[in-house]
């Protein structure tokens, strides 16, 4: 009898280790299964990140960086450690990336000026350069007859080369775009006004120097 009875504890034993061993290997194909797709996942990710960071970098005309995948990671290293800290690097260059494309999708000249400024600058050095050409011509010929349409015609002109920088500054560098990924037409502030008064103003100004200095 105590044979019998060693004999059915040793098959419960048996039972009971061949249950856990199951349950151990189900637990481990199931963390497995995770791992896999956690890898597939993180690849899918880096894929697009990869696109993603070719496309704005053939935008910006600047080379793609070398994108080597790092060593592998120790035998010993926690899988589970190494996949959440992959996903915040990627998620890291990700913001990265967007703020890159953010900053060039501002104006050309002065990117985080008010258009304004940014209008009066260029306005004033075109009109600075136009009054200091009708001097030049001024202080060559001694004026004359001719000396009205110096005064009136630069400027004017001046005026539209100005108007034509501005829509160059102002225009972003790289445009934004839809979700289908087409590019959307960006709206360029101008501010004509401000070109005809200073060109009124470098009018004044000549018409001064010319009949009255």
């Amino acid at each position: 009898m105590n044979a019998l009875h060693a004999y059915n504890d040793l098959v419960h034993e048996l039972a009971k280790l061949d249950a856990d061993t199951a349950a151990g290997a189900e637990r481990g194909r199931k963390r497995l299964a995770r791992r896999r797709q956690a890898l597939e996942a993180l690849r899918t990710d880096l894929d697009e990140e990869v696109a993603s960071l070719a496309e704005g970098c053939a935008a910006l005309r600047r080379p793609v960086p070398d994108l080597a995948p790092s060593p592998a990671p120790d035998e010993g290293a926690d899988v589970e450690t190494v996949l959440r800290d992959a996903r915040v690097r990627l998620r890291e260059a990700g913001d990265a990336r967007l703020a890159t494309m953010r900053a060039a999708q501002r104006p050309t000249f002065l990117p985080r000026a008010h258009h304004v400024v940014r209008e009066l600058i260029i306005y004033g050095g075109v009109m600075a350069a136009c009054l200091l050409a009708q001097v030049v011509w001024l202080r060559a010929t001694g004026g004359g007859d001719s000396s009205w349409w110096v005064a009136f015609l630069p400027p004017v002109l001046a005026a539209l080369v100005g108007y034509l920088l501005v829509g160059s500054a102002n225009r972003p560098r790289v445009p934004m775009v839809d979700r289908a990924g087409k590019p959307i037409k960006p709206v360029v502030p101008r501010n004509p006004r401000l070109g005809v008064t200073l060109a009124v103003v470098t009018m004044a100004l000549f018409a001064y120097v010319a009949f009255f200095a």
